[in-house]
């Protein structure tokens, strides 16, 4: 009997200590928040990842030189502070001495200015083939650098002047550097550390040195699995990081692919979401806290390597459906076209529609096909829809849509496999309108809700991260 008493005081004690992970001190510190993610990251290697999920995951695993705030000001990180000359051609960062990198246990390995040198240079080095480094050639040498034409790494306009003075020289100003330094391919990478990992660097959780408030200590992920516990991403508070810069989650649980986000949510599993449309009305009903964020454009984009290089097609289709008949009131649709220089015009439309048809030749315009990611706002694809039925009807043109995951999304689209998309930019990054490249069809508004419990998170919509290090939760 008392081995039995004894037993069941440990479970009881174990079960006492599994409850108490999850809470807070009474100054919010000390809490372990918890997210769903949508997909399992291909890479947490910030000079290589290239999607929003390792972008949110790579936002709590490193600091770079700059941050973004939650209402867009750029503020210093690593930096201490930082000095931009007066032709904004070089850029000199004076950096902390007190943020360390945590690896396999060890804290000692200070983050240094080399850090961002050897950053860089991963970055710009032709065998890495990064698709992250063209938003970067504005870098001195850095487009010949990577396109192999000079084959000297320290020929990049990145330099360190002792452990904790970093000089970045431009070869043109670019006003938009300082955000890109707070993106992950601007993320540090300590050369010593990243030899250890033998060339499995971002891959799994002994792989990835981290200079920022969390570290990995888990990562399972298992395709075939609906289970928690196969799919998750566990991060701990870097101790040594909130000595100088208070972290105040104890540690973050990131679950993948789990089937019913919202459920999560609403049920307390996780602490915040970003939802919009439908979702987002329903939970501010039932009263849940948010930002919003008008943040995103939905439009129709052309593939001009292909029928769509004959200009007099794709205005033809930008002036070829009505907006009375299209408007379904669900998100900005009537708004976008403040942006939008094509309105309605049928008999133009179609005169352009029949000089370039003769010039693309009609049996190419068969079999065309317009993508769009599962998941995206319904809305878009609903409005996609009806302007898909007022093409054939105006101008009896007709094509086909394709649905993708929003990797396999990307992918075709970033290769050009496409003929027309379906595809959301972020508002300040609107492709150009001239010659219908293209056709802003409709605003998004997202919201980003969080437990009512819970403050101190930061959305980023641009970049789709959310910040955890000063969250706390009462």
């Amino acid at each position: 009997m008392k081995f039995k008493i004894k037993i069941s005081f440990t479970i009881i004690f174990a079960l006492i200590c599994t409850l108490a992970a999850g809470c807070a001190e009474s100054d919010g510190s000390g809490f372990v928040f918890k997210y769903d993610i949508p997909a399992n990251p291909r890479t947490l290697d910030p000079q290589t990842a290239n999607c929003r999920v390792s972008a949110l995951l790579i936002a709590n695993l490193f600091d770079g030189l700059l941050q973004v705030e939650n209402d867009g000001r750029i503020t210093a990180n690593v930096a201490a502070e930082y000095f931009i000359s007066e032709n904004e051609l070089t850029y000199t960062f004076l950096l902390r001495d007190d943020v360390y990198w945590y690896f396999d246990g060890d804290y000692s390995v200070k983050c240094t200015a080399y850090d961002f040198v050897f950053a860089f240079r991963r970055l710009f080095n032709p065998a890495i083939k990064s698709e992250n480094a063209e938003l970067f050639y504005s870098i001195k040498n850095s487009r010949q650098v990577h396109s192999g034409e000079i084959p000297y790494l320290d020929a990049i306009g990145v330099e360190a002047f002792g452990d904790f003075e970093l000089v970045i020289t431009l070869e043109e100003p670019n006003p938009l550097l300082p955000y890109l330094l707070a993106a992950p391919p601007a993320m540090p990478c300590n050369e010593e550390l990243f030899e250890k990992t033998a060339g499995r660097y971002g891959l799994n959780e002994n792989s990835i040195p981290s200079n920022g408030a969390f570290f990995i200590t888990r990562w399972n992920f298992d395709p075939f699995s609906h289970s928690s516990e196969n799919n998750i991403i566990i991060m701990r508070r870097n101790e040594k990081n909130s000595e100088a810069r208070r972290v105040y989650p104890r540690g973050l649980n990131f679950f993948i692919n789990y089937d019913d986000p919202l459920e999560h949510f609403t049920e307390g599993t996780t602490h915040s979401l970003v939802a919009e449309g439908e979702t987002a009305d329903m939970l501010i009903s039932r009263g849940f806290p948010y930002d919003g964020f008008e943040n995103s454009v939905w439009g129709i984009t052309f593939n001009r390597r292909g029928v769509f290089r004959h200009v007099d097609l794709r205005l033809a289709l930008a002036a070829g459906f009505d907006r009375d008949e299209i408007n379904i009131g669900s998100i900005g649709f009537r708004e976008a076209y403040e942006i939008n220089p094509y309105l309605f015009n049928l008999e133009d439309a179609r005169e352009s529609y029949e000089r370039g048809a003769v010039i693309a030749g009609r049996d190419n315009l068969a079999s065309l096909r317009v993508i769009i990611p599962v998941g995206g706002e319904s809305a878009a694809f609903h409005y996609l829809s009806r302007i898909l039925q007022e093409w054939q009807k105006n101008l009896g043109f007709f094509c086909r849509i394709e649905t993708f995951s929003p990797d396999d999304f990307d992918s075709a689209f970033s290769s050009g496999d496409y003929d027309i998309a379906m595809v959301r930019f972020n508002a300040e990054e609107i492709p150009e309108l001239e010659q219908a490249v293209f056709i802003p069809i409709c605003f998004q508004t997202e919201m980003f809700f969080y437990d009512r419990r819970a403050e101190g998170l930061i959305y980023n919509p641009s970049a789709g991260t959310v910040i955890f290090r000063a969250a706390k939760y009462f």
